[in-house]
C-alpha cells in the first residue's frame, strides 16, 4: 500500500543522485482557515518522493514563508527519531517461540521469502517480526529502489527550511502513538496488510507513480479515487485506524489551534486530506470555513 510505506521512518535510505526534475503541471493542493488572530494552512504531503519530482510552486512557497510554526504529523525531533527503533522493538516483535513464516499461509510465505531475497533482504533475520513491521520495512526497501526516499520526503525537506527560517516545531502525534497505529492492529487485520503488501510490491503496477503525478499537479479526485480504491482493498479495521480514527482527533487539535494565535503551516499525509473522512471535510462539517479544493 504506497501511502503507508512511509507512515513511520522506520528504515534508512540512501541519498540517491538526482536529476532533471519532471516539472508537474500544477502545484500541490493547499487549504486554509483563519479567524481574527490566526490563519492555518493544510498541506497534503507524500513522505518519500524520488528526487526528480518536482512539487514546490509559488502557493506553497508564500504560506511557509508566511507561516511562524511548522507542524508535522509526528516529532521530528532528533530524540524523538532516534528513539524510533526503541519503539520498534518494543511493539515489532513477535512473542517469545513464535515465527513469522509459521503465521503465513504456504503461498504467502514463499512469496515473503522471495520479495525479501529480491530485495537483498534476510528472510531468516525477519523472522521474528510481527506483520506490520516487516510489511514496512519490505515497503520502506522496495520504495527506496524505486527512487522514493524519506530523504526526499516533503516533511524532511521542509523541515530543513523551517530550521533555517527559526519557526517553532510541533506535532499532532507522538512517535508511540503513530507506531501504536500499526502495532495495535487486531492479528487479521495485521496479516492483511503483510499479504496485501507483498502482493502489491509483486504487482508492482505503477500506483506509486501515478499517486505522485496526481499529487504534485493537485489533482485531488484522481489522488482520492486511487487512495479509495487502496482502501477497500485493505479493508475498514485498516482504513479506520491509519487514516478515520486519527482523522477525527487531528480535526479537534486543529480547531483547538485556530482558537490560539498566530500562522501554522500543517502538513500531513496527503492521504488525510483527500477521499472519505477527510481533515477538510470534516472541518467544513463542523462550519469552519476552509479555503482550497
Amino acid at each position: 500500500m504506497r501511502f503507508l510505506i512511509a507512515l513511520i521512518a522506520l528504515a534508512g535510505a540512501a541519498v540517491l543522485p538526482g536529476s532533471c526534475a519532471r516539472a508537474p503541471a500544477g502545484e500541490p493542493a493547499l487549504w486554509r482557515l483563519a479567524d481574527a488572530d490566526s490563519q492555518i494552512w493544510l498541506f497534503g504531503s507524500v513522505h518519500v518522493l524520488p528526487a526528480d519530482l518536482a512539487w514546490r510552486g509559488p502557493r506553497l512557497e508564500a504560506a511557509f514563508a508566511a507561516a511562524d510554526e511548522f507542524m508535522t504529523e509526528t516529532d521530528m525531533s532528533p530524540e524523538a527519531v532516534a528513539r524510533l527503533q526503541e519503539l520498534a522493538a518494543r511493539y515489532g516483535a513477535l512473542p517469545n517461540g513464535a515465527r513469522l513464516s509459521a503465521l503465513l499461509a504456504p503461498e504467502d510465505a514463499a512469496l515473503f521469502n522471495t520479495t525479501a531475497r529480491d530485495l537483498g533482504i534476510d528472510p531468516q533475520k525477519m523472522e521474528r517480526t510481527r506483520p506490520w513491521l516487516a510489511a514496512l520495512q519490505l515497503s520502506v526497501t522496495h520504495a527506496a529502489r524505486r527512487g522514493h526516499t524519506g530523504e526526499h520526503g516533503v516533511e524532511t525537506v521542509l523541515a530543513a527550511d523551517a530550521r533555517a527560517q527559526g519557526k517553532r516545531f510541533s506535532f499532532l502525534e507522538t512517535g508511540e502513538q503513530q507506531i501504536r497505529t500499526l502495532g495495535d492492529l487486531p492479528p487479521e487485520a495485521e496479516m492483511r496488510f503483510l499479504t496485501l503488501t507483498l502482493r502489491q510490491i509483486a504487482e508492482d503496477d505503477g500506483t506509486m507513480s501515478a499517486m505522485d503525478a496526481a499529487w504534485a499537479r493537485g489533482d485531488v479526485d484522481t489522488l482520492a479515487a486511487l487512495l479509495d480504491e487502496q482502501w477497500r482493498a485493505a479493508g475498514p479495521a485498516i482504513h479506520s485506524a491509519v487514516i478515520l480514527d486519527r482523522n477525527r482527533a487531528w480535526t479537534d487539535q486543529i480547531a483547538r489551534r485556530l482558537e490560539g494565535d498566530g500562522d501554522v503551516f500543517i502538513a500531513v499525509g496527503a492521504a488525510h486530506l483527500v477521499g472519505e473522512g477527510n481533515v477538510i471535510t470534516l472541518l467544513r462539517q463542523r462550519g469552519y470555513s476552509v479555503e482550497g479544493p
